[in-house]
């Protein structure tokens, strides 16, 4: 944890949900994260040589691996079953596996591209009262829950 900064902080896709979130717990610097989120997005649309091709393949290593990792008899039967229910046949989970692999910065581009769009983007903050100026200042609305 850097000093003055979040407990913790990423960004995953919920395939369930089909939503692509970032996040982070505890943030300090509410405006700033949300900033550094956005700037992510342009970092990874400009085609500089700054990428390097070691990201993206430990990137898509960790996809894998998710999708490879050993499951314990009860899970594996949970998965089939979802997966039977939800139409995905083992054929289509090979094929989803085998374009992981074959995924570059190009397709990262595009679906930054069509799929995370400003216009398309919803912002959800949890916070404490006292972060109620911020919220408001970024003009967020407030919701009581």
């Amino acid at each position: 944890r850097e000093k003055g900064g979040a407990y913790g902080g990423g960004a995953s896709y919920d395939s369930d949900a089909g939503a692509f979130r970032f996040y982070s717990y505890r943030d300090p610097r509410l405006e700033e994260t949300l900033a550094d989120y956005d700037a992510s997005l342009q970092w990874l649309l400009e085609d500089n040589g700054q990428h390097e091709a070691r990201l993206l393949e430990e990137a898509i290593l960790g996809v894998i691996s998710a999708l490879d990792r050993p499951r314990s008899p009860a899970g594996d039967a949970v998965a089939a079953f979802y997966a039977e229910r939800s139409g995905r046949t083992p054929d289509q989970r090979r094929r989803f596996r085998k374009a992981i692999l074959a995924v570059t910065l190009d397709d990262l581009r595009r679906i930054v591209r069509e799929y995370l769009r400003p216009e398309l983007v919803n912002t959800a903050v949890i916070s404490d009262p006292g972060k109620k100026t911020n919220i408001q200042a970024m003009g967020l609305q407030e919701e009581q829950v």
